[in-house]
């Protein structure tokens, strides 16, 4: 017999797994949660326990999902946002001037995140909420703007364009020390971490090769499901992954990351932010659209 409906693992164990997955880290997420680092370790290894698998591993500067670890991470974190954004649909009154975004991980903490303090310094009264994850599941009712990445509609008048990259391997500098690239016969072979993404429109290392007339085999590598744990994952000397160049700027300029920039490939694709109810648009909605088209330099 089930010991509930959905036979799931006591709540606070997921809770704990979702907050140290997302920090990499269970000093961090017990920080968050207000409990101690020992309390985090403790729910980790019950929920551990009673799937009979590992989902982290412990590394010197944290911690790092496992592939398992990563499948439960991009379903919990789906899952929590869709609760969250249809909590915040229904305690919304007339005198609600939130606005709600959808966005990838990579975009949320890579490039919104990051610039949300300089809107706040002239927009404090406008509370914006993020629905974060890399799937588009959630309903358009519940969300007033959608950052996306893909071949922009010119026919439709509520995308606008945001900015556009090129996507460029990048990888740790000791990666990159330890292996001679000069060819992309060379970069083939080397490891090269996929993604497992359902959104169908990112571009995956074999289309990437594709568009650059190599039809060779490529590395299998490692496989992740989640953007920011690949990045992690490069960091962490695993292997080469596609980076948006201007995306992940502020890793380049820290020197986390290098990129392989003889192997630049710039794309038809860009980033774009779509209105997503027009006929209800607030204003608020409208003063946040225009700020994120106004911080495009």
């Amino acid at each position: 017999m089930a010991r509930n409906f959905y036979d799931l693992p006591p709540f606070a164990t997921l809770i704990s797994f979702e907050a140290s997955a997302r920090n990499a880290s269970f000093k961090k997420a017990a920080v968050e949660l207000n409990v101690t680092p020992g309390a985090i370790s403790h729910q980790i290894k019950a929920l551990e326990a009673e799937l009979g698998r590992p989902l982290f591993t412990r590394i010197h500067r944290g911690v790092q999902l496992t592939r398992e670890g990563s499948l439960l991470f991009e379903t919990l974190g789906r899952s929590f946002s869709d609760v969250s954004a249809t909590m915040r649909q229904l305690r919304r009154t007339e005198e609600d001037h939130s606005v709600t975004i959808a966005v990838t991980t990579a975009v949320s903490s890579l490039w919104l995140t990051p610039k949300l303090s300089a809107f706040w310094k002239d927009h404090n009264a406008i509370p914006i909420n993020q629905h974060v994850a890399d799937t588009p599941r959630i309903s358009e009712s519940l969300v007033d703007l959608r950052i996306r990445y893909g071949v922009i509609d010119k026919d439709n008048p509520n995308q606008f364009p945001l900015f556009s990259d090129c996507l460029v391997p990048v990888c740790s500098r000791n990666f990159a020390e330890a292996h001679s690239v000069e060819t992309l016969d060379d970069l083939a072979r080397l490891s090269l971490i996929h993604q497992d993404l359902t959104e169908n429109r990112w571009t995956t290392w074999r289309t990437w090769f594709d568009d650059l007339g190599y039809r060779e085999p490529i590395s299998t590598g490692i496989r992740v499901n989640n953007y920011i744990i690949a990045l992690q994952a490069a960091r962490d000397d695993a292997g080469l992954m596609l980076g948006w160049k201007r995306l992940i700027q502020p890793l380049l300029d820290e020197g986390a990351l290098i990129t392989l920039d003889s192997f630049e490939l710039y794309e038809n694709s860009m980033f774009y932010v779509e209105v997503t109810n027009p006929e209800t648009m607030t204003g608020n909605a409208k003063i946040v659209l225009d700020w994120l088209l106004g911080t495009i330099t």
